[in-house]
Order: C-alpha cells, then structure tokens, then sequence
C-alpha cells in the first residue's frame, strides 16, 4: 500500500463519525414525554366543553415539530369525545414585588406548531376544545346571522325580533343541547400530530368527575342564554351587556396504568 493510499484510507475514516451523525439525525425518531400537571380545569361555555391543562414537554434524540394536539376522552359507560387545541400561553416569568404585588409575563401562542428542544423543559398551559361542537351549531348561527342582516334592512325594532325568531330559538336550543359532562371515571388519551414521525412514552390518564361538580358545570348552560343575549343586544344604543361568571371544575388528573410507558 502506497503513501497516497494510506491518506486516503485516513482521510475516509475521519469523515465516519460525521457521516454516522448524520445517519442518526436523518433517520432517529424523536421521543416525547409528556408531563401534565395534577389539576386538570374542565368547563362548559359558549364555545362548548372545555378541557384545560398545564403540562411540560420534552423531546428526547432529536427536536420535534408538533402541528397538532388532540385528547380522545373515554367515559366509563365507554362514550367518547374529541377535543383539538384551540390555544396555548407560555409563561416566561413571576416578577413578586415587596409588597406582594405578583406581575406574570406570559405569551399567548394559537394552535399552529410548537417546537419541543432536547435542551430543557417546554411548559404550556394548553386549551382544548370539541370540533364537534362549532360543527354543530355553524349551520344554526349562520342561519341567525342571516336573519339578522335581514331584519336589521327591514325592521327598526330588529332586536327585539331577532330575539323572538324561530332562528335565535333554534341555535339557543342546540347549544345547550352540547353539554356532555357526567359523573364517573373518564379515561384521557393524547395525540401529537408532526410533520416527520415521532412517538410518545405515555399517552393516558385519568380523572374522575362527581355529581356535584356536574351540577356546577351545569349551570353554565343556564348562562348561554344570557351570552346570546349581550351579543343580540350589543347593537342597542347604550347597552350595558349582563355581567356572566363561568363556573369550572378542577379535577385530579393521573397517569393511567394501562397507557404506553
């Protein structure tokens, strides 16, 4: 073997460990864990079932894209529900002053992508809600928006009929008839979406609503009326629109001994 070879045989095996990095990076497929926080905010609003959670993410081998979240909710009587992102708020941090004044600096974030980093932890308090519902009750509020324009061209008091139409009735009726909250054992189970592949340790959880915290929520299908109503009414001179407080439910929420590990 020649001088001239032996470079080239050294030459070849210095660019190994770099084509062998490559290789891996092109080829690993990302591991993401997630870590949810013990309290889980469940609600009902005019925007329909709500499901909100803090959690933390990390990404192990390679960084990962995620373009979409979804919860599959398995009630014990075995009804199922699918909730998307809606949104997300990254805290960046609590500024506590001497007096006890607390100043937080967040960012809110809508459901595009999100990047998880190798490096550090990613937290996010992530808002679900149910494509179901908006699917459901479009058809009705676009019937009542038309309605509307059309009684605003013709009528002076078009408020007041509005409110009175068989159109305002119909789309107060199939919201209220959204709520799906009861009393039992859900079973919680995530799905990242990404461009390239990618898989998660542990997918499931758990939580437990009782029948009191179901009658709270409950009451919130009371208040759709009084939401449809500011709405209608905003187009009134000088109207002051009723005050509305939500009521959520907070929850325990649990690894499932039957998820992925």
């Amino acid at each position: 073997m020649t001088a001239m070879e032996i470079a080239a045989y050294i030459g070849a095996a210095a660019w190994l460990p770099q084509i062998a990095s490559w290789i891996f990076k092109a080829y690993v497929t990302p591991q993401i864990t997630i870590v949810p926080d013990r309290s889980l905010q469940l609600g009902f609003t005019s925007l329909g079932p709500i499901f909100n959670l803090r959690m933390a993410f990390s990404a192990d081998r390679k960084d990962a894209i995620i373009d979409s979240f979804e919860v599959m909710l398995k009630h014990e009587d075995g009804e199922e529900r699918l909730l998307r992102w809606a949104g997300m708020n990254e805290t960046f941090s609590e500024i506590t002053d001497s007096m006890g004044n607390r100043q937080v600096i967040s960012k809110e974030q809508p459901a595009i992508a999100f990047k998880i980093g190798r490096e550090s932890l990613l937290e996010k308090f992530v808002r679900f809600n149910e494509p179901r519902f908006y699917n459901t009750i479009l058809p009705f509020l676009n019937e009542l928006t038309n309605h509307f324009d059309f009684l605003k061209k013709k009528e002076a008091d078009y408020v007041s009929k509005i409110m009175e139409s068989k159109q305002y009735n119909d789309l107060s009726e199939i919201r209220k008839k959204a709520f799906w909250w009861k009393a039992g054992k859900y079973q919680a189970t995530f799905k990242l979406g990404s461009p390239k592949k990618i898989t998660l340790t542990h997918d499931s959880y758990e939580f437990q609503l009782n029948h009191l915290e179901v009658e709270k929520l409950q009451k919130n299908v009371d208040a759709l009326d009084s939401d449809l109503s500011n709405i209608i009414k905003s187009n009134l001179p000088d109207f002051k629109a009723e005050p509305i407080d939500w009521n959520w439910v907070n929850v325990d929420f649990a690894s499932s001994v039957s998820g992925n590990k």
